[in-house]
């Protein structure tokens, strides 16, 4: 017992629970105190249904957002034909339930899942890309359905489906006492930069040069990057005057006499989210040459239709519209001359 009557093992609990605290709080032993206490809360929990009945696709999520950092801890999804287990999954059940119910439909379903983890990761993207931040951080929870529900419509292209969810405040130190897996925010932040840096380094070892470029913007036809997937071709700038951007420029006949270089068309290759501070992509501009655009904002961009291997034919088709024309009047002119004689 302490002098104030306190058991030891209470008073050592208390000292693990705020040291635990003091990661997830920036080393402020006053919010540190106050978390372990249970009276403050960084993050808040998310928890939601979707489904397409018609389709047979029915989906359930998990996210946790932290307020306090402006990041997304994390973000589960399971995506089912069987729209009886996501049914069994109450999302107005506190989040310690609704993740257990969620983690026992993971382990039930085993292969019978449909591509959740490529929506985890689309989920993801877009939630920094939409700012939801705003919105649950004033507890807007229609505001918050819509995006989400919007951000399923598009991933999925099935029309809009049926979504819900429920928000429910919590802490860091909660989470991790629940084994939901996070890093404290410096420890989080360091191991993501070295682990994007690795990233970007693989991506730009695939080609022979990376040259530096950025989108056109197009606000009334483009698309919004958030929507923007590999494989898709794009309008773009290169931005540096170097050998390699000159050249590329001049093969695909984008160098003006006067110097200046000309957008260009670009098939995406890899998209990758910096979270609130946009998007990196890497754009195939000419065989084995990337462009590395760096976007801080949703903007809607310009697309391009055509397909970056099929050749331009447009000078070929324009000749070959011209001879048939001429061809034509000299078959008239002949005719009209043995109608004469």
């Amino acid at each position: 017992m302490t002098p104030d009557g306190t058991p030891m093992d209470a008073l050592g609990e208390q000292t693990r629970l705020f040291n635990i605290a003091m990661k997830h709080t920036g080393g402020d032993a006053e919010k540190a105190r106050l978390m372990a206490a249970g009276q403050y809360d960084d993050v808040t929990a998310i928890k939601g249904k979707f489904s397409f009945p018609a389709q047979g696709r029915h989906g359930i999520f998990l996210i946790f957002l932290n307020l306090a950092t402006r990041r997304l801890v994390s973000v589960d999804s399971l995506v089912l034909s069987d729209g009886g287990i996501a049914d069994r999954v109450r999302i107005f059940d506190n989040w310690k339930l609704f993740n257990a119910d969620f983690r026992s439909a993971v382990s039930s379903t085993g292969e019978n899942s449909t591509g959740s983890f490529e929506f985890s990761n689309h989920l993801a993207d877009s939630l920094d890309g939409y700012d939801i931040y705003e919105l649950v951080g004033s507890w807007d929870l229609d505001a918050a359905s819509e995006v989400i529900a919007e951000i399923v419509e598009k991933y999925y292209r099935l029309g809009p489906p049926q979504c819900q969810i429920e928000m429910e405040k919590t802490s860091s130190l909660a989470l991790e006492l629940e084994g939901i897996r996070l890093e404290a925010a410096d420890e989080g932040r360091g191991k993501t930069a070295a682990g994007e840096d690795e990233r970007l380094a693989e991506i730009e070892r695939q080609a022979q040069y990376v040259v530096p470029g950025k989108l056109i913007v197009s606000p009334v036809r483009g698309k919004y990057i958030n929507d923007v997937r590999a494989g898709e071709n794009i309008r773009v700038l290169l931005t540096a005057k170097d050998a390699i951007s000159v050249k590329v420029a001049k093969l695909l006949n984008a160098y003006t006499e006067e110097g200046e270089i000309l957008p260009i068309k670009g098939r995406v290759k890899e998209k990758l989210s910096q979270g609130k501070f946009g998007y990196i992509i890497y754009a195939l501009v000419a065989k084995n040459v990337l462009a590395k655009i760096i976007e801080e904002e949703n903007v809607k961009i310009e697309m391009d239709a055509v397909s970056l291997e099929a050749p331009d034919d447009g000078g070929k088709s324009r000749l070959v519209l011209y001879l048939s024309l001429l061809l034509g009047l000299v078959v008239l002119t002949l005719i009209i001359i043995f109608s004469l004689l």
